[in-house]
């Protein structure tokens, strides 16, 4: 509430202005106070105290749905990751109903490496997450640093983040934003799958817009770029070209635009990734050139599946 003498803020109930003071008398019938209007906000700063609770310590990263950031929950005294919801995407009650729904299913999601995702809140008109903070190196970083990766470090990711995909996939989730950025390399090397955020429930009808596009171009599925027949096997088709990544240093599709890439992927055939690095086993070469099959039902045709398939690789020494 806020004086209409003077401007200043007025706690609720009060019927008179500390600042200037003028006294009210019937709200009702003379009406002098106007309530302040509530904008979605779309950065926080640093040192803040978002929502009475959460402090402010970094930005962390920005990508399409927001802006996250590392914030100390002050009540229970432990660092969390807060998405801050970008407000155009956050006046979509379509949208906003969808995220409830799916961070609901998420939530149930227990496994060591998978991120925890906790709530979905509002303050003041602003939409945010909050979810586990994992301290680390994502892996996008990893490969930019390193260019391509030890192939056993290669082969022990994609076992990890194939095991977390199993559990997310018994209880209906697909991801459908695997990618490097979020794939978190924590402090114990472990990897950990992050931002379910726009995941989708498998039994869910009718709470994602059929024809809507979700995902980095990069790695999308061709099925992801039609936005039609969305299933699991669209994660280990993405999970295939982050292994590409990690063992050329190199992504298999490449173009100036999203478009570009997008018609790659339906439509070219990749590069068999042993004419990139030669010291790659030809089982791992084989095996991510079926998870990046344009049919899905050639892929592997399930997270548990692949898990097996990089498992029997050895990984002491390359094959000639």
């Amino acid at each position: 509430m806020k004086c209409p003498e003077c401007q200043s803020e007025l706690p609720d109930g009060h019927n008179f202005c500390g600042n200037c003071g003028i006294e009210f008398h019937d709200e009702e019938e003379h009406s002098p106070l106007t309530r302040t209007i509530e904008r979605p906000l779309d950065s926080l700063p640093v040192g803040l105290i978002f929502a009475g609770r959460h402090r402010i310590i970094e930005v962390l990263g920005r990508g399409g749905m927001g802006t996250i950031y590392k914030a100390l929950d002050t009540k229970l005294e432990e660092e969390i990751a807060l998405k801050l919801i970008r407000p155009e995407i956050a006046l979509d009650r379509l949208a906003i109903k969808r995220f409830h729904h799916e961070l609901k299913t998420a939530r149930k999601i227990i496994h060591k490496n998978i991120g925890r995702m906790y709530e979905l809140m509002e303050e003041a008109g602003t939409h945010y997450i909050t979810m586990e903070y994992i301290a680390g190196e994502d892996l996008s970083h990893l490969i930019k640093r390193e260019g391509s990766l030890p192939m056993k470090k290669s082969i022990d990711v994609a076992l990890q983040v194939s095991s977390g995909l199993a559990e997310a996939h018994s209880q209906g989730i697909v991801h459908r934003d695997i990618k490097p950025g979020n794939i978190m390399i924590d402090l114990n090397k472990n990897a950990r799958i992050l931002d379910f955020g726009i995941s989708r429930s498998m039994q869910a009808d009718g709470m994602t817009h059929q024809g809507v596009a979700i995902g980095t171009p990069e790695y999308m599925s061709p099925e992801q770029i039609e936005a039609v027949d969305i299933d699991y096997r669209s994660d280990i088709y993405s999970l295939g070209i982050v292994l590409y990544e990690m063992v050329t240093g190199k992504l298999p599709f490449r173009g100036e635009t999203p478009l570009s890439v997008a018609v790659k992927h339906k439509n070219e055939i990749p590069k068999d990734p042993r004419e990139l690095n030669a010291q790659i086993p030809g089982e791992l070469g084989s095996l991510i050139l079926k998870c990046l099959e344009k049919d899905k039902t050639v892929r592997y045709q399930s997270a548990d599946q692949l898990w097996g398939a990089l498992n029997r690789i050895p990984r002491d020494k390359p094959d000639s």
